[in-house]
């Protein structure tokens, strides 16, 4: 398995995966995705901003995707981060359902601590839905720390957005 950046020819793929994995996660009774978000445009903006890695098999199947940045949720600013240093966020995370439990997660969140290091970064960042409890493990399994909790107005999702941190 490779990480590489996403190029527009993928992006139906992408599309597809996304999709996939949206009505897996609503299948598992977890709502944090829905027809209100993400939207496609949301993936499409973050490849046309260099933003957009995909975990890619060897055979070239796209197995998952994710973007990493370094912009924050304005929600974010209130929270008590550890460190006060750059940052880098990791936004929409998705797995397809025929490739979970192989490790795609684990190399996507790998990827990302690499990137932050080579970029100068001190901590990384992110939130996922307070019903997500499979992101919630892999988040905990690589070492980062609940720092509090954001809510975003999203309509189904009254639950909030716990946010973690690792500090490099």
């Amino acid at each position: 398995m490779t990480i590489r950046l996403a190029a527009e020819e993928d992006m139906d793929a992408v599309w597809a995966l996304v999709s996939r994995a949206v009505a897996h996660m609503n299948a598992l009774g977890n709502p944090q995705w829905g027809e209100d978000y993400p939207l496609r445009i949301d993936f499409e903006e973050d490849r046309a901003r260099g933003e957009l890695y995909l975990a890619v098999d060897d055979d070239g199947t796209i197995l998952g995707c994710v973007c990493l940045n370094g912009r924050e949720s304005p929600e974010y600013a209130p929270l008590p981060w550890r460190d006060a240093g750059p940052a880098l966020m990791l936004h929409r995370l998705a797995v397809d359902p025929k490739a979970q439990r192989r490790g795609v997660g684990r190399a996507l969140f790998a990827y990302y601590e690499d990137k932050a290091r080579r970029e100068g970064c001190t901590s990384l960042r992110l939130d996922t839905y307070g019903q997500n409890d499979r992101m919630r493990s892999l988040i905990e399994s690589r070492g980062f720390e609940q720092v509090g909790m954001v809510h975003f107005d999203r309509v189904g999702r009254p639950l909030g957005f716990p946010c973690f941190e690792k500090v490099l």
